[in-house]
């Protein structure tokens, strides 16, 4: 993700990570397109249906895009921010900072899940937010469709 936070110690665990990251890059972003081809095809359905109720292009283009982004920033800002407040002990607003900062690619290293010592975190925590992030950059790749 780019926090800094882990990183291989070893030379040969660089060497790894680079040789990783050579068909890791591009398998994610093969991810993250077949992904936003499915939400485009979201996309194209409800542009139909609001063309068969008698809806001009512009219109659709615009209603779809808005729908879109507000689904999103409520699935991928707003919500998940709650739940960092809870689990990580955060203000919404530095949940929401989290959010955005990790879904631009960002990544400060400020902020990092599931790493403060004092707190109970449930077994798949860390996994569940990995899967927030994917499911995150496919959502800016469809705006990016859009």
């Amino acid at each position: 993700i780019g926090y800094g936070t882990l990183h291989p110690k070893t030379a040969g665990g660089q060497i790894f990570c680079v040789f990783f990251a050579l068909f890791g890059i591009p398998l994610n972003i093969v991810f993250l397109h077949r992904v936003g081809k499915m939400l485009s095809l979201l996309c194209k359905k409800l542009g139909k249906f609001l063309h068969e109720k008698g809806m001009r292009k512009k219109k659709i283009k615009f209603l779809t895009l808005l729908f879109f982004l507000a689904t999103g920033i409520l699935v991928f800002l707003c919500l998940p921010s709650v739940f960092f407040q809870i689990t990580e002990g955060w203000s919404y607003s530095e949940g929401i900072y989290f959010a955005f900062i990790t879904l631009s690619t960002i990544g400060f290293g400020d902020y990092v899940v599931g790493k403060q010592p004092d707190r109970n975190y449930f077994s798949y925590y860390r996994t569940l937010v990995a899967i927030w992030i994917l499911f995150g950059l496919a959502w800016i790749a469809l705006l990016f469709n859009l």
